[in-house]
């Protein structure tokens, strides 16, 4: 996993025209907005075609939500770019129907433009209700409590694994969890196919080999993983934007930073998940042997004592806080934090990075400390970090009912 840094400094940018013979499909989509969503920004994303020195080219510009047409817009990698013509619309979806074009699209020029504006993209509206009907099922009931975090903890926010060659430091206080359900895996490839077959095709990554469609038999058209070996493995090359839609689907969320930590280290503060003991092979593909992720009811000894799975090792996992350090480092009034979510936007326009969001847990190493329960992650939500991200969700403990009609938009 790498974190990449971009020097442009413009606020539109560009992308050559790549020719397609295959429209990317985009969906027309209504629902209510969930109960307690963030009000959506008076900005957003509108994308154009304009002519370039090597042809046709895409541009995306921050407007105000009054300047778009709602009708309009084209969706991929569960995102929704507004766009202001009808045949600004044919064409960059001929032109995004190249997984490579999609990739520099989302990747590329969204993450330059929230980068430089703080402006997040709309999301696709999330549809289908068959992801709720689960309920609870295949989740783990942790009991709320409190556990230290101790001010030492492993960062990777800097930039880059090479650059993790010490802790950092931070003052030494309580967190309080409430009560909350946990996956047991993180989400699989088979269970990303039921939430892009139940209408949000939009969600699906066209550059991720691992899923594809069907040509032939029962399930033609559907998407399904690219070999039944790859059923079980974690999804990845999803953004942070395409893991919150599943969650919503699925009538759950991300966890918060805090969360993710209490299930991995407990109220007695475990350094790895499964324990104090260093990692081996019984208990994650280390040292590394696959290059690739694998199943993620692989290692059992994995498992916390509450029995949940891989929460370090195979990939790691996104979490819902926005990334800054001070709210992390910093002791709260009374020295008890509960149930911190971390900041209200991940927009820091004074560092190099500018933009943040976080992920817990870590992939393929030969470095135990990177498998620790505290070790931190701050990422663009674009970014696909070679494969190395997926994620699992969260249900608070008493919401027994979710809303069948929930819809992610910023």
């Amino acid at each position: 996993m790498r974190s990449h840094q971009y020097s442009q400094k413009h606020r539109r940018i560009s992308l050559s025209f790549v020719l397609a013979i295959v429209l990317t499909p985009f969906q027309m989509a209504s629902a209510a907005e969930p109960e307690g969503s963030a009000a959506p920004s008076d900005k957003t994303y509108l994308g154009r075609v304009t002519a370039g020195p090597n042809g046709p080219q895409i541009t995306i510009d921050v407007v105000n939500r009054s300047e778009i047409n709602a009708d309009l817009y084209v969706d991929t990698t569960g995102l929704r770019l507004w766009v202001e013509s009808a045949d600004s619309r044919r064409r960059i979806q001929t032109m995004i129907a190249d997984p490579a074009v999609a990739r520099n699209l989302v990747t590329n020029q969204m993450n330059v433009v929230l980068r430089e504006s703080g402006v997040e993209p709309a999301m696709i509206p999330v549809r289908g209700i068959e992801g709720q009907l689960a309920g609870t099922e295949g989740m783990v009931l942790l009991e709320g409590g409190e556990f230290t975090r101790t001010g030492e903890f492993w960062d990777s926010t800097g930039g880059g694994i090479g650059e993790d060659q010490k802790p950092s430091r931070g003052d030494r206080y309580q967190v309080r969890i409430s009560s909350f359900y946990i996956d047991k895996f993180k989400v699989t490839n088979e269970d990303y196919c039921r939430f892009l077959n139940d209408g949000n095709g939009g969600y699906s990554t066209p550059w991720n080999l691992r899923i594809g469609k069907s040509v032939f038999g029962k399930n033609y058209g559907k998407f399904v993983p690219a070999d039944r070996s790859l059923a079980r493995n974690p999804v990845v090359l999803v953004n942070w934007y395409q893991a919150k839609g599943y969650a919503a689907w699925a009538g759950k969320r991300l966890p918060t930073e805090a969360e993710w930590e209490y299930a991995a280290g407990g109220k007695e503060g475990r350094k790895y998940p499964w324990g104090n003991e260093l990692p081996d092979e019984t208990r994650a593909d280390f040292p590394v042997q696959y290059p690739h992720t694998v199943s993620v009811d692989w290692f059992p000894a994995s498992a916390t004592p509450e029995g949940v799975c891989q929460m370090v090792g195979n990939s790691a996992e996104w979490v819902a806080d926005y990334f800054d350090n001070s709210t992390y480092r910093k002791a709260p009034a009374g020295g008890v934090a509960i149930d911190p979510q971390g900041p209200t936007n991940g927009f820091l326009p004074e560092t190099w990075f500018k933009y943040r969001v976080m992920f817990k847990g870590w992939c393929k190493t030969n470095r135990a400390e990177y498998l620790t329960c505290t070790k931190r992650h701050g990422r663009g939500p674009f970014e696909d970090a070679a494969a190395g991200v997926s994620f699992r969700c969260v249900r608070s403990a008493g919401s027994e009912s979710v809303s069948p009609k929930a819809v992610i938009a910023k």
